[in-house]
């Protein structure tokens, strides 16, 4: 186990670690008040981070275990957002003058860990974030390993683990041949390059690139989360492009490049942007049902 404490500034640590909880029942994560955990796989083994904060004091406890724990504490300081810069982003006009003043302590996280990521992203393709969940939460039940320094925590398969199925034995967690398929190649991919230090982001999202499955969705994802991209804009999203056009224009319905033209004058931030477009809690009136729930059979 490692032991430091990190000041924390004004960085709100609670805002700033929520995407994590971006599934619901994820087995290899807690965030609570003044508590962070996750489970993960790094360059250097299985680990566990745990975070500890009192609201009332500029720092963080953090203490890490498993044989990744030295590469978690070195990732600690970015996986908290304490390294993103908001240097220089100082909207004028409202919406996101009056935004950025109530979520000013927000700050973009990056989490280093790319095949946790990258098959964590795999399984939101194309389906319901409640189908996601369910999904992510058997496949790490039935595959993933206990984390270190954790009671119930698990920490999510190898890459060779799933790199070895095949895509019908992923059917059994809700997976359909196509993202099964997807999940198995990127594992194989990462497998290769998962034991190296983490190369830069051009170069690696440049390689995902050429993985089948793993399109300018995934790849975007990656670079905000994975990375922590401050500029980076997440495209060929369902909901997105809508929920940023109505925060800044107005506009029930939008597409990538209507987003794209309204987020250029905040160029390097424009991810900041996005995720304050989240914060807001606006979204545009929906037209129509939502998109059912397919069933596995026959896929």
């Amino acid at each position: 186990m490692t032991d430091l404490t990190l000041p924390t500034g004004d960085v709100n640590l609670a805002t700033s670690l929520a995407p994590f909880l971006m599934l619901a029942r994820d087995p290899t994560v807690r965030l609570s008040p003044g508590l962070f955990e996750r489970a993960t796989l790094t360059p250097e083994g299985r680990g566990m981070i745990s975070v500890t904060w009192d609201a009332a004091v500029p720092e963080a406890r953090v203490r890490t275990f498993g044989d990744g724990a030295d590469w978690l504490q070195r990732q600690a300081p970015a996986m908290l957002g304490l390294l993103d810069d908001v240097t220089g982003f100082a909207p004028t006009t409202d919406p996101l003058r009056t935004l950025w003043r109530r979520h000013r302590g927000d700050r973009i996280t990056a989490s280093g860990t790319l095949w946790h990521d990258l098959a964590w992203f795999i399984v939101q393709q194309r389906v319901t974030h409640g189908e996601a969940a369910a999904s992510w939460s058997q496949l790490v039940h039935a595959l993933g390993s206990p984390a270190p320094g954790s009671a119930d925590l698990i920490v999510p398969p190898k890459p060779a683990v799933i790199g070895r199925l095949t895509y019908d034995r992923l059917h059994q967690f809700g997976i359909e041949r196509q993202r099964a398929e997807n999940l198995i190649a990127a594992a194989r991919f990462a497998h290769r390059a998962h034991h190296a230090p983490l190369p830069d982001q051009e170069t690696i999202l440049t390689a995902l690139g050429t993985v089948r499955g793993v399109g300018p969705w995934t790849r975007s994802c990656l670079s905000t989360f994975t990375w922590g991209s401050a500029d980076t804009v997440i495209t060929g999203d369902a909901g997105i492009p809508s929920m940023v056009t109505w925060l800044l224009a107005g506009e029930r319905r939008g597409g990538d490049n209507r987003m794209l033209q309204l987020l250029e004058p905040y160029r390097p931030q424009r991810y900041r942007v996005i995720r304050l477009a989240f914060a807001s809690g606006s979204r545009p009136p929906r037209r129509g049902p939502r998109t059912p729930i397919n069933p596995i059979r026959g896929r």
